[in-house]
């Protein structure tokens, strides 16, 4: 049976799968790369530590199958999405990645915002504009290193990036270029009137006209020969890493949708056609697929704000043993509430500014009680986010969950109860770099279409977690009170 290599480019390492047809994974390897934050909030990395990542992290993957590199069949690809990759004509980096998370580019948030209005900016891009995006910092390199942007000739995306030095063309597609806010997702190509708009060279951007499962190109000598691969290897586009873990989880057309429980919190919601929040509170981005849409709910402090809590107030990992003695805590906490916006809040705030804060705390009130509130607090802003995604109305008959948070039988009690909807959960573990395997199988003709693809390999766990009618009442609740703290607070945080 053939095998697929899955390339999962991550915020902080890169994971290489070695997958078979069926969804086996025969082989995998993982290397960490460093967040470089030379000035408080900015955040880059070397685009080499993610080519020396995928070196060593496919070499131990390799070992662990004990396979040739005769049988690997094709290459896909997941990506952080939003990032910058400036380069000179011949694919050199000029500078350090801007990467999603980087604060620096507040100043060209507010001029676009200012400068394009809401309505014009949901009619170009449908989504909201915020710092990390690549139009804010390509902006700001301009602004701030006019010697380097004069010298860029390639704005690329991460994993475009890495698909460059795989195959030494430049190129992409809908589902990573939709995170620019420089691409119409509704039109599926690059916004001629926001390029217009901030005097912005198309020729910068690659060639968009693609899907995820298309062949760009087949591996070069030379990166077969650091990889320890055969050289024409098949290389699809593959896609960003929202789109990437929901094709992992199967999730493809409207009637299922997911929640992602990782560092952030995301809510994936596929939908026939490219309808966006008017307000601008959600993103509406392209999926996989050509002519197929997702509207996603996006909060920066889920798994983020948890550990936060084990590591600092509590010091201890002992992760399974705090959540059990968690669900001992009836509902509500006590009155007690956590706001987890320990780094700012995008769905459906869009606030920077905003921070976390314990309200409610008395003397009956211990670790446990404690624990309780953060996963709470962590539900109540991902329902806030779910309440945008509503007014839309999609369609969603089956929500999944996924990430590392999904394992606590807690958590997803907590969220079916908030939700008031049952909550399922894939067998499938590492979603985006399975998703992006996926591709590569399509691409290569293992299977016919993604649709087929994941028919054959994801299969869901029998059961799911039921809300209970007594705990989503109390939730009700609960979430008047969290949002009024929000807005009583709002003034305070942007001191």
């Amino acid at each position: 049976m053939a095998v697929y290599l899955g390339i999962d480019l991550g915020t902080t390492g890169l994971k290489s799968l070695l997958v078979r047809e069926d969804g086996a994974i025969c082989g995998s390897g993982y290397r960490e790369y460093p967040i470089s934050i030379p000035v408080s909030g900015y955040a880059e990395q070397n685009p080499e530590d993610w080519w020396l990542a995928l070196r060593d992290s496919l070499a131990k993957a390799m070992r662990r199958a004990e396979i040739d590199n005769t049988e690997i069949a094709g290459i896909g690809l997941s990506g952080q999405m939003h990032g910058t990759v400036l380069t000179d004509e011949r694919g050199v980096p000029l500078r350090p990645a801007i990467i999603w998370c980087d604060q620096r580019s507040a100043d060209q948030v507010a001029a676009i915002r200012e400068q394009i209005g809401l309505q014009r900016l949901g009619e170009w891009t449908q989504n909201p504009v915020g710092v990390g995006f690549q139009i804010c910092s390509l902006l700001w390199v301009r602004e701030n290193q006019p010697e380097i942007y004069r010298k860029t000739r390639h704005a690329l995306l991460p994993k475009d990036y890495i698909r460059f030095r795989l195959t030494g063309e430049y190129g992409t597609e809908p589902s990573d270029a939709c995170s620019t806010l420089m691409f119409n997702c509704a039109k599926q190509t690059w916004s001629e009137e926001m390029l217009s708009a901030f005097h912005i060279d198309p020729a910068l951007l690659p060639d968009a006209n693609h899907s995820a499962a298309e062949i760009h190109a087949p591996l070069t000598r030379e990166a077969a020969e650091i990889l320890g691969l055969r050289p024409g290897i098949p290389v699809v586009f593959g896609g960003g890493d929202q789109p990437m873990q929901a094709v992992g989880n199967g999730i493809l057309r409207p009637g299922d949708a997911s929640i992602t429980l990782g560092t952030g919190g995301q809510i994936f919601v596929p939908v026939d056609t490219p309808a966006y929040d008017p307000q601008l509170r959600t993103h509406t981005f392209c999926h996989a697929q050509r002519d197929s849409w997702y509207v996603m709910g996006a909060i920066l402090n889920c798994c983020l704000a948890q550990n936060w809590f084990f590591d600092k107030v509590l010091h201890t990992h002992a992760f399974a043993e705090r959540h059990e003695a968690a669900a001992q805590i009836a509902p509500g906490c006590g009155g007690l509430y956590f706001l987890p916006y320990l780094t700012g809040e995008r769905t459906p705030h869009l606030n920077p500014k905003a921070k976390g804060m314990f309200f409610g705390l008395t003397l009956e009130h211990d670790s446990a009680a404690m624990t309780r509130a953060v996963l709470e607090g962590v539900g109540y802003a991902l329902a806030d986010a779910m309440e945008c995604i509503r007014a839309l109305n999609p369609r969603i008959h089956r929500l999944i969950v996924s990430g590392g948070g999904a394992r606590s039988p807690l958590w997803r009690q907590i969220l079916a109860d908030m939700l008031e909807q049952p909550i399922y959960a894939t067998t499938m573990t590492e979603e985006a770099g399975i998703g992006a395997a996926i591709c590569a199988m399509v691409g290569a003709g293992a299977y016919e279409s993604l649709e087929q693809a994941c028919g054959a390999i994801v299969r869901c766990e029998d059961g799911c977690t039921e809300p209970i009618p007594a705990n989503a009442e109390i939730y009700r609740e609960g979430q008047n009170t969290f949002r009024a703290l929000y807005k009583v607070n709002h003034s305070l945080f942007q001191g």
